[in-house]
């Protein structure tokens, strides 16, 4: 049996319920940090540890890594409008990371992919694409790992690579024919902007290394591998 001494708090699921996050996620910062405290201080609480015993010692510093956690995930939600569960892996999850490591890529990893199908915005959660659709997404990852190579910058993160039709309908500006629902696309932000990246990414379809969209936003490039070329944005 587990020594109680060493009991710790989770430290890979999720600290709150979507609902629960999502109470606390528009309050004042005071209010919210006041009840996210409550939260990560409420285990030592409950079972009546006073701070001066070593347990209670070190359950009072695991609220406070509780708490800064909790922090994280509210900024992270305020500023994408998504938020990420990893309580469970998804549906197919676990074998669409095998499938993607197979890839051997050269910079970008199984997990920096899979993370934008963990995305929910306004209560609709986005998925692992269904199965028949995974191969479609190999040729558009080859084209951000050459990018990545021939820029010689560090990938910032994949905004979005597939979507689900529901989920690609709540994103603002998402086209309703959108490639990445085909799973032929991806929006990636590259360190140092993205003018820079569609540049190496325009090069590398002059040369034949694909044939496909090229966009330019504010943040990042969409590339995807349609089969025919196509370029919108600055």
């Amino acid at each position: 049996m587990e020594n109680q001494d060493e009991q710790k708090f989770p430290q890979e699921s999720p600290l709150l319920t979507r609902e629960e996050f999502e109470s606390v996620s528009d309050s004042p910062k005071k209010t919210r940090r006041k009840a996210l405290a409550l939260v990560a201080l409420g285990s030592a609480a409950a079972a009546g540890i006073g701070s001066r015993t070593e347990q209670g010692k070190r359950l009072l510093a695991s609220g406070r890594n509780l708490l800064e956690r909790l922090e994280d995930q509210w900024h992270e939600h305020r500023s994408g409008g998504s938020f990420a569960t990893q309580r469970i892996p998804l549906p197919n999850e676990l074998e669409y990371i095998a499938f993607l490591e197979k890839l051997s890529l050269r910079y970008i990893s199984p997990s920096e992919i899979v993370k934008p199908h963990r995305n929910i915005r306004n209560g609709v959660a986005n998925e692992i694409p269904p199965r028949h659709m995974w191969n479609r997404v190999v040729d558009t990852l080859k084209v951000a790992d050459e990018i990545r190579h021939r820029l010689g910058k560090p990938l910032y993160c994949i905004n979005s690579a597939y979507r689900c039709p529901a989920y690609n309908a709540e994103c603002s500006g998402a086209a309703s024919h959108s490639y990445h629902m085909k799973n032929r696309a991806l929006d990636l932000m590259f360190t140092g902007g993205p003018e820079a990246a569609a540049d190496v990414a325009r090069k590398l379809r002059e040369e034949g290394f694909f044939s496909g969209g090229i966009g330019v936003y504010s943040s990042f490039i969409h590339v995807d591998t349609r089969g025919y070329d196509a370029s919108w944005g600055a």
